[in-house]
C-alpha cells in the first residue's frame, strides 16, 4: 500500500518537471476557467433574469399611460309565462379607457427604470464577483499543487536519508538512532503528501463546482497575473474617482437610491386628481323598443381623494426612511473605495516583500539541505541535523508557495476594489456590460 501511494506523487513531480506548466498541451488557463464559470454557473444564469424581472416592472409602470380596451358580453336565457318556449337575450360592450392624468404613475415609472438600471448594475457585479471566485479557486488549485511537488520532493529526499542512514549503520559508521531518525523523517514526510494529495483533490473540486464541470488538470500558470503581481504597478488612471465610476456595485447602489426616492414621492403626486377619458360601444342583437342595436357613451371621469385617512402620508414617511436608509450604504460603499484601494496596495506591497524573502529563504534552505548531506556523508552531522535540514527545506518551499499565493491573491483584490476584472478579458467584458446598463 505505501508503495503504490508513493509512486503517485513521484510520478506527479516528473511529470511537472518535464512539462513545465505555462506550455503544457490542453491546460486550462485561468481565463478559460473565467469564462467557463461565467458561461456555465448558476450564478451568471440568475444574473440576465434579474434584469428581465425588472423589464416587467418598467412594462407594468408603462402601462399606466396607455390605454386599455376591454371586450365583455353577456347572455340570459329567460322562461316565457306558458313554459313552451324560452327566450335568449345577450349583449356585448367594448370599452376604452385612456388615462388622460395620472400624476402618480409618474415617479412608479422613473422608479422602474431606476430599478431597472440598478439591476443590470448589479448583474454585471454578480458575474464579477463570480469570476473573481474562479480565480481565486484556480490560483489555489496551483498553489496546493506547489505544496504536494514540494511534499513530494521531501519524501524522496528522506527514503534516500534512511537507505544511506542503513547502508552507514550496517557498515558501523553510524547507530541505529540514525536509523530511527530517518525512518521518523519518512514517515512524516509521506503523511505530509498524503495530506497534499487530498488537498489538490478538494481545490480541483472547488473550483470544478465553479467552473461549471468536473477539473482534473492540468492547469497552466497564469504568467502574466503573476508578473503583474510581482513587479507590476497600477496605471495612474486608475486613482479612486476611476474606480468610483467603474465599480458596479456603486453604481448600482446610485439607481436604488434615486428608485427609492422617486418611490418616496409618489405618495405627494396623489395630492392632485385624476382624470381618465373612458369610451364605450354596446351591442343588442335583439333590442326592445325603444332600444337600439347599439349605442355608444363617452365619458370623463375626474377623481380627486382630498382626504385618505393619512395613508398617503404614512407611505411617505416610510418611503423617505427607505431611501435615506439606502443612500447611506451607498455613501459607505462611495467611502469604501478608497479604503479597499489603500489596503489592497498595502497588501500588495507587504506580499511581494514577504515573497521576495521566501524566495532567498528558499534558496538558503536549498543551500543548507546540501551542504548538510555532505558533511553527513563525511561523518561530521548527525542524523538529526539531517533531517532537520530536510524539515526547514520543506517548510521554506510551502511558505514560498503560500508567499506567492498572497501576492497574486493581493494583486487580485487590488482589482477586485479599481472595479476590473480579475483578467484583461474579463475587464473588456466588463466594459462592455457597462455601456448596456446605461
Amino acid at each position: 500500500m505505501t508503495v503504490r501511494r508513493s509512486f503517485f506523487p513521484t510520478l506527479l513531480v516528473s511529470l511537472l518537471l518535464l512539462f513545465p506548466r505555462g506550455a503544457r498541451a490542453g491546460s486550462l488557463t485561468l481565463e478559460q476557467a473565467v469564462r467557463q464559470a461565467l458561461a456555465s454557473h448558476e450564478r451568471a444564469g440568475k444574473a440576465p433574469l434579474r434584469v428581465k424581472a425588472a423589464e416587467g416592472q418598467l412594462d407594468r409602470a408603462r402601462a399606466s399611460f396607455l390605454p386599455s380596451l376591454v371586450a365583455g358580453a353577456n347572455a340570459t336565457l329567460r322562461g316565457t309565462e306558458d313554459r313552451i318556449g324560452r327566450q335568449l337575450f345577450g349583449t356585448g360592450t367594448i370599452t376604452l379607457t385612456q388615462p388622460l392624468l395620472n400624476p402618480s404613475a409618474i415617479p412608479q415609472y422613473t422608479q422602474a427604470r431606476r430599478q431597472l438600471a440598478a439591476e443590470r448594475w448589479g448583474a454585471v457585479e454578480d458575474r464579477r464577483s463570480l469570476a473573481f471566485d474562479t480565480a481565486r479557486a484556480f490560483l489555489v488549485v496551483l498553489t496546493r499543487e506547489r505544496v504536494l511537488e514540494a511534499a513530494t520532493r521531501r519524501l524522496e529526499r528522506a527514503r534516500a536519508n534512511q537507505q544511506n542512514a542503513d547502508a552507514r549503520a550496517q557498515a558501523g559508521l553510524a547507530s541505529t538512532n540514525d536509523v530511527t531518525r530517518a525512518l521518523l523523517e519518512t514517515t512524516a514526510a509521506a503523511r505530509e503528501v498524503a495530506q497534499a494529495e487530498g488537498n489538490v483533490s478538494t481545490a480541483y473540486l472547488e473550483l470544478g463546482f465553479l467552473v461549471g464541470s468536473p477539473v482534473t488538470g492540468p492547469l497552466s500558470a497564469p504568467d502574466r497575473t503573476t508578473r503583474a503581481a510581482e513587479s507590476g504597478g497600477v496605471r495612474a488612471e486608475d486613482e479612486v474617482r476611476q474606480a468610483e465610476a467603474r465599480r458596479p456595485d456603486l453604481r448600482a447602489a446610485e439607481e436604488r437610491t434615486a428608485a427609492l426616492r422617486a418611490s418616496a414621492q409618489e405618495p405627494l403626486y396623489r395630492l392632485a386628481p385624476t382624470l381618465t377619458l373612458s369610451a364605450q360601444v354596446r351591442f343588442n342583437p335583439a333590442p326592445a323598443p325603444p332600444d337600439t342595436t347599439h349605442d355608444e357613451t363617452l365619458q370623463l371621469n375626474l377623481t380627486w381623494p382630498i382626504f385618505d385617512a393619512g395613508a398617503r402620508y404614512g407611505d411617505r414617511k416610510t418611503r423617505v426612511a427607505q431611501a435615506e436608509s439606502q443612500a447611506l450604504d451607498e455613501r459607505q460603499i462611495r467611502r469604501s473605495v478608497a479604503t479597499d484601494i489603500g489596503i489592497a496596495r498595502a497588501t500588495l506591497k507587504a506580499s511581494r516583500e514577504s515573497y521576495r524573502i521566501a524566495e532567498e529563504a528558499v534558496a538558503a534552505a536549498k543551500k543548507n539541505t546540501a551542504e548538510t548531506e555532505i558533511l553527513y556523508q563525511q561523518g561530521l552531522a548527525r542524523a538529526i541535523e539531517l533531517v532537520d535540514a530536510n524539515a526547514r527545506r520543506y517548510e521554506a518551499e510551502v511558505s514560498l508557495a503560500t508567499a506567492k499565493l498572497a501576492m497574486e491573491q493581493a494583486y487580485l483584490e487590488l482589482r477586485f476594489a479599481l472595479g476590473q476584472g480579475p483578467t484583461d478579458d474579463d475587464t473588456e467584458r466588463v466594459a462592455q456590460a457597462d455601456g448596456g446598463a446605461q
